[in-house]
């Protein structure tokens, strides 16, 4: 669900596609816990997981890592 997050910039389309898939597979009890009462897609939803990162789970962590969000 997380799939909202901004892809990548340098990241070609099914590269950023790949990303996405793999953040909303990874992250979406982390999104549902955390910021669900923010609209996927939204710089909230971004401010809020980052927010939340040290309660995120190590796969949603290692999938946000792997797409460029630090």
């Amino acid at each position: 669900m997380i799939a909202g997050l901004t892809a990548v910039s340098f990241a070609g389309a099914a590269q950023a596609d790949a990303y996405t898939k793999a953040i909303r597979a990874s992250c979406k009890a982390d999104y549902k816990r955390h910021c669900s009462d923010k609209t996927i897609g939204s710089k909230q939803l971004e401010v809020c997981m980052r927010q939340k990162q040290g309660s995120l789970s190590q796969t949603c962590k290692s999938a946000l890592k792997a797409a460029g969000y630090r």
